[in-house]
């Protein structure tokens, strides 16, 4: 239940507010809210409802509207019978009456230990409680002259806090408060002397002297008499140009803080770093950045509201800006919290929480840092840092106050810097999302789309320079992942050498063997970024990054972790849901599938890759690329094996292993990855073909032979048995030959993959695949043209069947048939080894 005597009679409960009926009933009501707690005789009761004449009945109607009032409160024991009358107990319940004279004593409590802003903050929470006259609309008498006395306490507090604002050197703000306030109570000595004290204060002393002329002839018109001496004293002060008014001696007529015992004004800290004149997008960040906080913020445990704060919201809001390294997280903190600066008066601190290297700053010189700036003198500084915690937010206490914190690692180097009272507001960025922190509102950034990403190079390198060449400038974009910092980088290698065309930096960045280099030149270091969240990582994680930069692909299913750093699925996934965590990978849903893949962006990749040659060895490197071939390897016999029964394969002379690459290891995946993955085998090859293809690529470029032989092998047995279909000419051949020439249509496509995907030369190839078969060499020249016409290369692709076509003289029918039908094509159809 909550009771509402501070202007009009109110009461309200939980399901809203509670109509009280009955005039007698409501001034009865009053006269025990008045007395909250106390017992109010029922003599009191009957003048308060009838004044000087009351009823013979009044005993009895007292007791029917005390009876009429326990009923509609619907509160047993609020309203008790003690002789000699009533008490109403407000236990348990609200009464704003109470809640005004506790945040009065907390004020009064502040100010008398010389923190004026702590005691400003109370002492408006407690104006604020005031609706209008109090118990306004109950014209009896008795409750009128309670009300008198309310009203006068309620004035008393809005010159005692006018003048406490006055002694913290509000004066510009306050004057035109002053002024109406003066005007109000024209004969009131008091908010007059605070108007003088601040027009005098804010250099218009001739309004100030003008105030006073004009209080003095109010007084002798109406009242005959001077003003007061304090008032006589002030307007001499000001006459003569007294220093001491301007430091807040003579600020009032009545009880003041003394000037001996004011703190100096507190220091108001500006340490947001410089706003950029070019940035970019991020509109609907910024604008989440700059809505007020959810809900609005209540008083605190003693009473206090702190100052511009509205009723309702006790914590402090945080807001967590989050994304990978280079995203532009500092940039639209800083933004942001400049165009929030006019809402928190009282000062912005700004503190990177990250150290050279990336390793984390302690909290404890954090606090020190702020405390000098809130004007704490280095002596005063406690040593212990729970110690400095507490005076941190002892300072921070009712004032409007920004804090932002950039680069946080962790919740936990974060808690000891949030302020304690809702008037102050916290941005963090960091490159982790911090969700152990309670209620923070989390705004998260991925890189700009490729426009925003083009209008920031526009704008450092020139417009016209990006016009021009607008494919090359798009590269640029994607070489750079879209990144802000890395955009920088870019631009401003292009404004230091205005000779290069746009496409020379895309080329340099494809080219050269550490494109961060290039990057992180003229103050945009990108690496840098990167690495501090390297380093912020388990052993597990920053070795996994390394060894998958190992594999020519940037996208991995969640298995790839195991074979890589040799361990179980279930270790390697929770490292790479960390690496995750940290924006080092991107999560990535299938489709098709809905399983997770992870991506390793471009630049993130090329840092793995620096990192991989500098902390790995050439033999670890060797064996975790072995390992993963491996696993490849397994996947491919399990489509081959659930993609139903095929031919046994004769043993293969010219590779001296049977078919399939017995005896190269594979590394065997737990079933319950490789279920859901070749479900549809054939799906699963046709989103996997790309990484396969790099993969046999790049074994034959290590040197790897056995291992890209058995991936070509199951490669071609997969996409073979795919394409199955009569009158498909990847089939044609190998239907009419018989059992040998299945065999040997089978290891000329793997052959002519290998030769592919690995950029060889198909000379002298043909002989070591044991092409020795009448139209053997037709055969492997039809499957290597359809392998470079699936490439795009298709002046070689025609090549070849013109080669073909020459050596078809004795060919055996069915493969003159299948030149028949290849050059019929053109070349457009991959045959039995395109994959």
């Amino acid at each position: 239940m909550e009771f509402r005597i501070l202007g009009p009679l109110e009461v309200a409960h939980d399901d809203g507010p509670l109509q009280v009926r009955g005039s007698r009933q409501r001034t009865v009501l009053a006269l025990l809210l008045l007395e909250a707690e106390r017992i109010v005789p029922v003599d009191r009761l009957i003048d308060g409802v009838w004044g000087k004449e009351p009823p013979a009945t009044s005993r009895s109607q007292i007791q029917i509207c005390i009876s009429s009032l326990r009923h509609q409160l619907s509160a047993g024991g609020l309203i008790t019978t003690r002789p000699p009358g009533y008490r109403l107990r407000t236990g348990g319940h609200l009464l704003d009456l109470a809640e005004f004279e506790g945040r009065v004593a907390a004020g009064r409590k502040a100010a008398a230990e010389g923190r004026l802003r702590r005691a400003v903050g109370a002492f408006r929470s407690a104006l604020a409680l005031w609706r209008g006259p109090a118990l306004h609309g109950i014209g009896s008498g008795l409750v009128r002259g309670g009300v008198a006395q309310l009203d006068e306490q309620r004035l008393a507090l809005h010159e005692e806090c006018l003048e406490l604002e006055l002694a913290a050197g509000e004066h510009q703000r306050l004057v035109g408060e002053l002024a109406a306030l003066a005007a109000a109570h024209p004969l009131r000595e008091r908010p007059r002397a605070l108007l003088m004290t601040a027009l005098y204060r804010a250099g218009r002393q001739a309004e100030a002297l003008n105030e006073y002329r004009m209080t003095r002839e109010r007084f002798i018109e109406e009242l005959g008499i001077e003003p007061g001496d304090g008032l006589r004293r002030l307007h001499q002060a000001i006459l003569s140009g007294d220093p001491q008014l301007l430091d807040g001696a003579g600020a009032g007529t009545g009880p003041r803080v003394a000037v001996a015992d004011r703190p100096a004004p507190q220091r108001v800290p500006r340490l947001l770093p410089a706003d950029v004149a070019d940035f970019t997008g991020r509109r609907e960040a910024l604008a989440a950045l700059l809505e007020g906080p959810a809900g609005q913020y209540g008083a605190g445990p003693d009473g206090t509201v702190e100052p511009g704060a509205e009723a309702g919201l006790t914590a402090v809001p945080v807001t967590v800006i989050s994304g990978r390294a280079g995203v532009g997280k500092t940039t639209l903190a800083i933004r942001a919290a400049h165009r929030l600066t006019p809402r928190y008066p009282d000062g912005q601190l700004f503190a990177s929480l990250s150290g050279p290297g990336g390793a984390a700053v302690r909290p404890e010189n954090v606090l020190a840092r702020f405390l000098r700036a809130l004007g704490v003198p280095e002596p005063e500084i406690p040593a212990d840092a729970e110690e400095r915690a507490e005076m941190y937010r002892d300072r921070l206490a009712g004032r409007r106050v920004l804090v932002v914190l950039d680069g946080a690692g962790s919740q936990e180097q974060v808690a000891a810097l949030l302020p304690g009272t809702a008037g102050c507001r916290v941005l963090i960025t960091s490159r982790q999302r911090l969700t152990g922190l309670p209620a923070a509102r989390r705004v998260e950034l991925a890189p700009f789309d490729r426009a925003e990403a083009l209008d920031l190079l526009a704008r450092i390198a020139g417009r016209r320079r990006v016009e021009d060449e607008p494919a090359a400038a798009a590269a640029l974009c994607a070489a750079c992942d879209d990144l802000p910092l890395a955009l920088r980088g870019a631009a401003a290698r292009l404004v230091a050498r205005p000779h290069w065309r746009v496409a020379e930096l895309h080329r340099r960045l494809l080219e050269c063997a550490r494109p961060l280099d290039e990057l992180s030149r003229s103050g945009a270091d990108v690496r840098a970024g990167i690495a501090a969240g390297y380093a912020s990582r388990t052993p597990g994680a920053r070795r996994l990054l390394r060894l998958l930069a190992v594999p020519r692909t940037a996208s991995f299913a969640s298995w790839a972790g195991g074979p890589l750093l040799r361990t179980d699925p279930l270790t390697s996934l929770d490292l790479l849901e960390e690496l995750a965590e940290a924006y080092l990978l991107e999560v990535e849903v299938d489709a098709v599938t809905g399983a997770a893949r992870y991506r390793l962006p471009g630049l993130v990749r090329a840092f793995a890759r620096e990192r991989l040659a500098a902390e790995e060895t050439a033999g670890a490197h060797r064996s975790a690329l072995e390992r993963y071939l491996g696993a490849l390897l397994y996947l491919l016999d399990e489509a081959r094996r659930r993609g139903g029964p095929e031919r046994p394969a004769r043993p293969d002379p010219a590779r001296g292993a049977g078919s399939g690459g017995a005896g190269v290891p594979r590394w065997a995946l737990p079933g319950r990855l490789v279920v859901p993955l070749l479900t549809d085998p054939q799906g699963w090859y046709g989103r996997e073909r790309p990484r396969l293809l790099s993969a046999i690529r790049q074994a034959a470029e290590a040197g790897l032979l056995p291992y890209a032989r058995a991936l070509a092998d199951g490669v071609v047995a997969v996409w073979g048995r795919g394409r199955a279909a009569p009158g498909y000419p990847g089939c044609a051949g190998a239907d009419g030959a018989g059992e040998g020439g299945a065999v040997r249509a089978s290891r000329l496509g793997t052959g002519a993959v290998l030769v592919a995907v690995a950029g060889g030369s198909p000379d002298g190839w043909a002989a070591g695949y044991g092409v020795t078969e009448p139209g053997d060499e037709i055969e492997a020249l039809i499957t290597l043209a359809g392998v470079y016409r699936h490439r795009g290369e298709h002046r070689q692709a025609r090549e070849l069947l013109a080669a073909a076509r020459g050596a078809a003289g004795d060919a055996p029918p069915e493969a003159v048939a299948r030149l028949t039908v290849a050059l019929a094509d053109g070349g457009a159809r991959p045959v039995a080894a395109a994959g």
